[in-house]
């Protein structure tokens, strides 16, 4: 028994301690709000709730982008009062748009920058809300209404702020470079095993490889996390990004090694792997276990300098070029997952050129549906007012649009969380009734109300924190203190609080009755349309104008791999990341034969694959090989090794993934 209790008081401890933290970030917030005396301190005390995570960096992370959201959001229902001053039916249309183009942003971003995107809109709608009144129609108090919820919202932020940062000790930076350190042990000891074994039976790695790139390209929310702890790691945030991209590229060339050394003879294939293993000191451990590889992981210079002899080594034939420069991209993959881990391991910044890599979009059905949905919410929900004439209509507007907008990159978690967002409303709006009619009448000073929050906070959060029902227990937690909207000057009118506290209900329900109306684009449905338009760019990219750069192939893939749904499948994933690798090399090939009479060549080889005519470009691509067998010796032996090492690669990748690159596998 007693040991049964000390397990149960372990456990509980981390919820109740984060519940604590909730609890006093909203009575700072709330104190601060009622000191400066401002009309709504119940915007500061919500603001400092949603702030409040259980990780520290996703706190300070998502707080400084609210405040960034807040400030833009709140400029820019200034300017739409100022453009339709007299107008209802303009203003309301106008901040249907808003909304709707706030969730469309949003839902084409992601993490923390998703956040920010939505909190333009939702300060938009809480400002139009309070504008708006009883009776509709601007009331030309736009600019007043949106310094004070501004102040409010930011006194949360930084409220929420102080308490965080006092009472956590920030753990993502660790935890990502453990995560990071751990995949690329993993890569290293598997390469290495494959070259051992190289003369005998390889073993399939492709699970492997597309295992590790779907946790490799999860890490996006980590590095998110460590930004928010570390001015350091955010002002440096490139250094991460190249980490990824990194241990990307050395998945891509650990899958090209492995093709490759599975088409050649056997006896050929252990005697190029074992001389790679020779030129490359990290890789020669030999048949060791993946325990022992890790344990031994050398540093940075190791890499380098392997990867300068593996380009620097003569090779006896197309295949030997190939592995050697492939394995030298993932050596040099390794040095920028190094650089990456300098950075949080002792915050030591390499001098190298790093600069932020924009992310190109994936796909735009998603936002276009979230949009929609957001705008049409926000006028139903005006219709509604209208129609009506319901006094409290405006604040089920704002909810309405809440619902929405908050919840646009939400993506197919998007109804479950909705949907219990507005149960937990429910549930909140009860025990708030409770609070403000049979507790509050009796408290008379700030230190009693704060105990009495105390009493519902703290438990609240501590069920938040926990996995049962997040959002139920979030919205709860998060939504008690505008439900409650406590005041310098408490007032007990029964009629307004219920009125308020229904309209608050049913702009929930109507924001999560409209996913259910216009649902998001389902995983399947988005992975295929993913594949679509990555076969459609790949297509584009064989065409004879094509024009594409290195950086900006990477960008427009990178950001399909990070889009791409949870439940996609391995082959799928791997079909993606076929296409960013063929789609790299044919870059190279272009650039290699940019000029000489195999230039003309290339095209005609590369027109059927823009397509999807597979067999006949890898007969095309194999005539350009013997074509530089036979002018090797005129146009260098090294250079054109190497460029019929790129061929090679380009026959390999579409003869494992033809089905796609036909379009078979997208019927």
């Amino acid at each position: 028994m007693p040991t049964l209790l000390s397990q149960a008081l372990r456990a509980s401890g981390a919820p109740l301690f984060f519940g604590l933290r909730l609890w006093a970030a909203v009575c700072l917030a709330l104190f601060v709000a009622f000191w400066l005396e401002l009309d709504n301190a119940s915007w500061a005390g919500t603001t400092a709730a949603l702030v409040c995570q259980p990780r520290l960096g996703a706190s300070m992370r998502n707080g400084w982008f609210r405040v960034v959201g807040t400030v833009v959001g709140a400029a820019a229902i200034v300017l739409l009062s100022a453009a339709f001053p007299q107008d209802r039916a303009a203003f309301l249309i106008g901040l249907a748009l808003l909304c709707g183009a706030s969730a469309f942003v949003a839902a084409q971003l992601g993490n923390a920058s998703a956040l920010s995107a939505s909190l333009v809109g939702a300060t938009a709608a809480i400002v139009a809300g309070a504008e708006l009144g009883a009776v509709g129609g601007p009331n030309g108090q736009a600019f007043m209404l949106a310094v004070g919820r501004a102040t409010e919202i930011c006194i949360g932020v930084v409220a929420a702020g102080i308490v965080l940062a006092s009472t956590h000790v920030g753990v993502a930076s660790h935890r990502l470079l453990e995560q990071i350190s751990g995949i690329a042990d993993e890569i290293r000891s598997h390469v290495s095993n494959m070259l051992a074994n190289a003369g005998g039976a390889l073993p399939d790695s492709q699970m492997v490889r597309r295992d590790l790139a779907r946790r490799v390209i999860g890490l996006n929310a980590q590095i998110d996390e460590a930004i928010g702890e570390s001015w350091q790691v955010r002002y440096n945030a490139p250094l991460l990004r190249r980490a990824l991209e990194g241990l990307l590229q050395a998945l891509m060339s650990w899958r090209i090694l492995a093709l490759r050394l599975s088409a050649l003879p056997s006896d050929v294939a252990g005697r190029q792997a074992g001389l790679i293993l020779r030129l490359a000191p990290p890789f020669a451990l030999a048949g060791a276990q993946p325990q022992a590889a890790a344990a031994a992981s050398p540093a940075r210079p190791a890499y380098a300098a392997a990867a300068r002899a593996l380009l620097r080594e003569p090779a006896s034939s197309p295949s030997m070029r190939l592995l050697a420069d492939e394995t030298a991209r993932i050596l040099a993959g390794f040095c920028r997952m190094l650089d990456g881990l300098s950075l949080l391991r002792d915050g030591r910044v390499p001098v190298i050129s790093t600069r932020t890599r924009r992310r190109a979009s994936s796909d735009m059905l998603p936002g276009l549906i979230a949009a929609l949905r957001s705008f049409s919410v926000v006028l139903i929900a005006a219709a509604l007012w209208i129609a009506t004439a319901w006094p409290n209509g405006s604040t089920a507007i704002v909810w309405a649009a809440l619902a929405t907008v908050i919840f646009a990159a939400a993506g197919d978690e998007s109804f479950t969380r909705v949907s219990g967002w507005a149960l937990g409303t429910g549930m909140a709006a009860g025990f708030a009734a409770v609070t403000a009619f049979a507790v509050l009448p009796n408290v008379h000073s700030f230190v009693g109300l704060s105990l009495i929050l105390g009493l519902y906070l703290v438990p609240a959060g501590a069920l938040s924190y926990l996995p049962l029902k997040p959002a139920m227990f979030g919205a709860m937690a998060t939504l008690f203190v505008p439900l409650l909207n406590p005041e310098n000057q408490m007032s007990y009118d029964t009629l307004q609080f219920y009125n308020a506290a229904m309209a608050v209900v049913v702009g929930c329900c109507i924001g999560a009755m409209s996913y259910l109306i216009l649902p998001p684009v389902s995983p399947a449905i988005r992975t295929r349309r993913l594949l679509r338009l990555t076969l459609r760019d790949f297509r584009s990219l064989c065409r004879p104008d094509a024009n594409a750069s290195r950086d900006d192939w990477e960008s427009l893939m990178y950001g399909r791999l990070a889009a791409i749904p949870d439940s996609a499948t391995p082959q799928q994933r791997s079909e993606i990341l076929a296409a960013l690798s063929l789609g790299l090399t044919l870059i190279q090939l272009r650039r290699t034969l940019r000029s000489g009479p195999l230039k003309s060549e290339l095209g005609a080889a590369l027109a059927p694959l823009a397509h999807g005519d597979v067999m006949v470009a890898r007969d095309g691509l194999q005539r350009i090989d013997m074509a530089l067998a036979r002018r090797a010796s005129a146009l260098g032996r090294a250079p054109a090794d190497r460029t019929r090492g790129l061929l090679q690669v380009m026959d390999d990748g579409l003869a494992q993934h033809a089905t796609y690159f036909t379009g078979g596998s997208l019927q």
